[in-house]
């Protein structure tokens, strides 16, 4: 995750944002410069993720400790 967490944070390090997850192998990918303009640059990745997820069909599945595998592979390599 990025040192503040925000949308902001990538400007200048990233200029698509790719979210993938390895359970139902859905993924996309997002201009961050259209994400701040849409969402502003404090908005935090984890809500914004939150939303992207909401009708991940493992989300909310009973029983099942780790269900939505979503993430953001390229915050890995950033400082």
């Amino acid at each position: 995750m990025p040192s503040d967490g925000t949308i902001g944070y990538l400007v200048g390090k990233l200029t698509v944002l790719r979210v993938e997850c390895p359970r139902c192998d859905r993924s996309g990918r997002y201009q961050v410069a259209r994400l701040v303009a849409k969402f502003g640059p404090d908005y935090l990745l984890t809500d914004w993720l939150h939303e992207r997820t909401l009708d991940c069909p493992y989300k909310n599945e009973q029983g099942v400790t780790r269900a939505c595998g979503a993430h953001m592979p390229d915050l890995r390599d950033l400082p």
